[in-house]
């Protein structure tokens, strides 16, 4: 939605809003009445109503009031997701006009960007709004590159796509945010694992029984002789 059409839309609903206000304060206060006079234009009304009937004229002006509410709030707030779509319409030198839907342009930037050796993913997010593009990354690097190194290769990449392949020439400095794959960055053998506690050492010294002395052969008594 441009900038005119949202200005409309405000415009719009501030006015539903305060009309169904006033037919609702009206309503309400029989001993008022509305006396609106422009030079020779002279506008009076009044609401003349048993309570059931006020009660719903007062329901169907809130109804009228709701929809004007949501309609400013439309009007209004910008949410990730709507703004991330958006379209690009560039001139070509013949006169012809060239429609690219931010969801190709995200398309284009990932395919790019993760052929780079510093990059293992890449998740774009494009809004493009008056001829401009703002790109959002949110980049997973290899463990050895560089975060200063790899920032200035995104940049540079995301440069390079939208000005020669897309043909923009209002390009804006990406925003990176930067992550690391911290099973790939932690060296084999040092997955941590279930913490061990130390067993204490025993109060007492063990005892330990050896097998018994042999009996050496010298020891036998001799044998009697007649």
């Amino acid at each position: 939605m441009n900038a005119v059409r949202r200005i409309l839309l405000v415009f719009y609903s501030v006015l539903l809003l305060a009309a169904a206000g006033g037919l609702i304060a009206l309503t309400w206060n029989q001993d008022r009445k509305l006396d609106l006079e422009v030079a020779d234009f002279n506008l009076q009304a009044f609401v003349d109503a048993s309570d059931g009937a006020k009660w719903a004229v007062t329901g169907i002006l809130a109804g009228i009031a709701l929809f004007g509410f949501l309609t400013l709030l439309a009007a209004i707030l910008r949410s990730s997701k709507a703004s991330s779509r958006g379209t690009l319409r560039m001139k070509q030198a013949d006169g012809g006009t060239v429609v690219v839907t931010a969801n190709a342009i995200e398309t284009l930037l990932r395919d790019e960007l993760e052929r780079l050796p510093e990059v293992r993913r890449v998740s774009p997010t494009v809004r493009v709004a008056s001829g401009a593009v703002d790109t959002v990354l949110d980049a997973t690097i290899e463990p050895s590159a560089s975060i200063a190194h790899a920032t200035r290769v995104l940049g540079d990449g995301v440069a390079t796509v939208l000005k020669d392949q897309v043909g923009v020439t209002s390009v804006r400095r990406p925003t990176i945010r930067i992550s690391y794959d911290e099973l790939a960055a932690r060296p084999a053998g040092t997955v941590p694992g279930p913490r061990r506690e130390p067993e204490a050492p025993p109060m007492y010294p063990a005892t330990v029984a050896g097998p018994a002395h042999p009996e050496l052969p010298g020891d036998e008594e001799p044998a009697a002789h007649d």
